[in-house]
């Protein structure tokens, strides 16, 4: 199964994106173990023992500590490693994204101990949980162009600008169009849209 998914990962851009360094390996078994095992960062030290990481991935004995460290590799390079797996989606199309689709979820925590983690809207139903807000902004086929993560009390429309900011600037998008539900794009985001000259799809609230 790693092997399957490797060369997936391989096909879809993912490794080139992430490069060759051991840490980069590392963050790549994490993706691939998350959707082969879905467990922790120790269950997954576990998992590659009977996997041929070392076969397939060229990655030597590791454990948990290396995993952590692997994902504050990840966390410090996303926006590089999001600029090449857009540049990889430009090249694979043939043009950059016209129409991007955009929405958030949360996701809450049974401890306390998170820097981002707030009480705000749960959509999970977890009242007394502290959260996280995650928003995704994908192409109009549903390839991810890119995730960030706000704290837990964050609004919808708050999260927008961010999204604004790398289509704009670090993307180089000239003319987009944005889609985003009700509770999404209201005064507050389309304020955020405009100084960017982007136009946007949406729907009327039950009072409009």
């Amino acid at each position: 199964m790693l092997f399957v998914l490797n060369e997936l990962a391989q096909q879809c851009g993912l490794q080139r994106a992430l490069g060759h360094s051991r840490l980069a390996s590392l963050t790549l078994f994490l993706v691939l173990a998350r959707i082969a095992h879905q467990g922790s960062r120790l269950s997954a030290v576990r998992w590659a023992r009977d996997h041929g990481v070392k076969a397939v991935l060229g990655l030597n004995r590791f454990d948990e500590d290396d995993l952590y460290e692997a994902l504050e590799w990840a966390a410090a390079e996303q926006a590089v490693i999001e600029q090449r797996l857009y540049r990889d989606y430009v090249k694979r199309t043939g043009e950059p994204p016209a129409l991007v689709l955009y929405d958030v979820t949360s996701s809450y925590f049974e401890g306390e101990q998170n820097e981002l983690g707030e009480y705000g809207y749960n959509r999970d139903g977890k009242k007394g949980k502290k959260q996280i807000v995650i928003g995704l902004l994908t192409a109009s086929d549903g390839e991810p162009l890119s995730i960030e993560v706000f704290r837990g009390n964050t609004g919808d429309p708050a999260t927008i600008g961010a999204q604004v900011g790398k289509l704009a600037a670090r993307f180089q998008v000239k003319e987009v169009i944005f889609v985003g539900d009700r509770g999404m794009i209201k005064a507050k985001g389309k304020a955020q849209l405009e100084p960017a000259h982007f136009r946007y799809i949406s729907a009327l609230t039950n009072p409009q």
